[in-house]
Formats: structure tokens, sequence, C-alpha cells
């Protein structure tokens, strides 16, 4: 009896010793599974029912899962290509409307052209808000396959100051630029672009004279400063990187809030930071990046 009893003893312990063991081995598969991207399941090392039905069970919700994230994968390049097309497709017509109109506003006087300015400003603003929704599908595209090579960062930022000259002329802003020459670095070129496009935007509607631009690579740091001179006081420059942020609660159009938040998003996305520094009616906005493998040549 006692004999027995030891065998069946026995018998227990190694079948228990097999179930831990196989529960072992298939938490490591789920780890691993979970932590990488693959189409594995979990396996096992006995024919023991339990550990087999347990087994199945976790391979069938791996596979539920696997299929439920490509039906989603999916769902999300339809939905960026759609948001693509359609943005591209409002834009055309959109920059006709607006030349149109700016036409019209110059061969018209009294309350047509003052109609025809209404008209203008509310065209200017969907233009406004159409850009920043290609920059949100900008940023959703590129923060999983950034277009990097090699360019001239300094050429860059000098060539898009150049585009906005007759705006910022017009505006009657003095520029004091300080770009340090020939800063080379890999990373992509249209985010930055977009970057600093934003940037000349922001200056453009709130400057009030004067805007300071420079771009220094200090040891391989690349910083970039964008400062201007506004007439709004900016009482908490920590808000102003929320996209809902307004400076001023009267105005209902170009929040302060959406541009600086594309801004950051686009910095982040790069593996940059931002630093917001402002006094009163002095705004600052520092952009900082540290691994973008520069060089001057």
């Amino acid at each position: 009896m006692i004999i027995f009893l030891t065998v069946i003893c026995l018998i227990l312990i190694l079948i228990l010793s097999l179930i831990l063991h196989d529960i072992k081995r298939i938490t490591k598969d789920l780890n691993y599974i979970n932590k990488n991207d693959t189409n594995g399941e979990v396996t096992t090392g006995t024919s023991l029912p339990i550990i087999k039905k347990l087994a199945q069970a976790c391979n069938f919700n791996l596979n539920e899962t696997h299929q439920l994230k490509e039906k989603q994968a999916i769902q999300n390049r339809q939905f960026n290509q759609m948001l693509t097309n359609l943005t591209h497709d409002i834009k055309t017509p959109l920059t006709v409307s607006i030349g149109y109109v700016q036409l019209l506003t110059q061969q018209s006087t009294g309350k047509n052209q003052r109609d025809l300015v209404r008209v203008q400003g509310n065209l200017d603003s969907v233009n406004y808000y159409l850009h920043y929704l290609m920059d949100f599908n900008l940023i959703r595209e590129k923060s999983k396959n950034l277009s990097v090579t090699q360019f001239n960062l300094s050429d860059t930022l000098q060539k898009e100051l150049f585009n906005y000259y007759d705006q910022l002329t017009a505006k009657h802003i003095n520029a004091q630029i300080e770009i340090a020459p020939k800063v080379i670095v890999n990373s992509d070129e249209m985010m930055f672009k977009r970057i600093f496009q934003n940037l000349i935007g922001n200056i453009l509607k709130y400057a009030s004279n004067d805007m300071d631009v420079t771009l220094k690579n200090e040891d391989g740091i690349v910083k970039l400063s964008f400062e201007n001179q506004t007439n709004e006081n900016i009482h908490d420059s920590n808000q102003l990187l929320n996209r809902f942020y307004t400076a001023d609660n009267s105005r209902t159009n170009h929040s302060v809030g959406l541009g600086l938040s594309i801004v950051q998003s686009l910095v982040t996305t790069l593996g940059g930071r931002v630093n917001l520094e402002t006094d009163h009616n002095k705004f600052k906005v520092i952009l900082i990046f540290k691994h973008l493998q520069t060089q001057k040549s």
C-alpha cells in the first residue's frame, strides 16, 4: 500500500512538474510575442489535455488580435489616404478662390470691397486650418517612416525665410538673421520646412515689428530660435503649446496653441524638443536637436 501511494505521489509530482514547466514555457512565449511584432504562437512540450487546451485558447486569442491589428492597419492606411486626397482636393479650388477674390478686391470700391475683404478673411481662415490638417496627417505618416536624407539645414532655413520676404516686408517686420553656414544634418527635410513655415507664419500673425532668427551648431547640437515682439501680453507660456489655447479669448480665429502644438509635434517626431521663453511682449521659440548626426562642411 505504501509503495502504491509512493508511486501515485511520484506520478502526481511528475505531472505537476510538467504542467509548471509548460506554463512557464507558454508565459515565456506570450511575453516574447507581446514585445515583438510577430505572428508566432505559443507551444507546449507535453500532450497533457489541460495544457493543450490552454495553448489552443492562447493561440486563438493571439490570432484574433493579429487579425484585428491587420484590419486596423488597413483602415488607418485608407483613412490617411482619404485625408491626403481630401485635403489636396480642397487646396486647389481654395487657392484659385483666394486669388480670384484678391483680384476682385483690387478692382472694387466701397461696400463691395469691404464685403470682399471679409470673404478674403474667411478664405484665409479655411486655408490656415487646412494647412494644419495637412500637418497633422503628415505627422501621422512620418511618425512611422521618416524620409531621412543628408541636407544643408542652413540653406533650407534661408530659402524658407526668403519665400516669406514679401509678406514680412508688407507687415513691416524687420528680420535680424544669424544663421551658421553649412550646417549639414541627417533628417527629414520636409518636416523641417513645415516647422519653419509654421513658425514664420506665427510671426506674421503676431509680431509687432521685429523678429530675430538664429541657427547654431554647437558641438553637434543644433539650436534654432525664433524671437519676436508681439502686441499681446503673454501670461502663461506653458499654455501656448496647448492646441486649443487662444491668447485672446475674444479671438475665434487662428489660435496660438494650434500652430505651436503642430510645431511641437513635428519637432518631437524628429527627436527634438521645444522651449518657450516669454517676457511681457517678447516671445521666443527655441528648438533643440541633439541626434541629427550634424557636421560642418
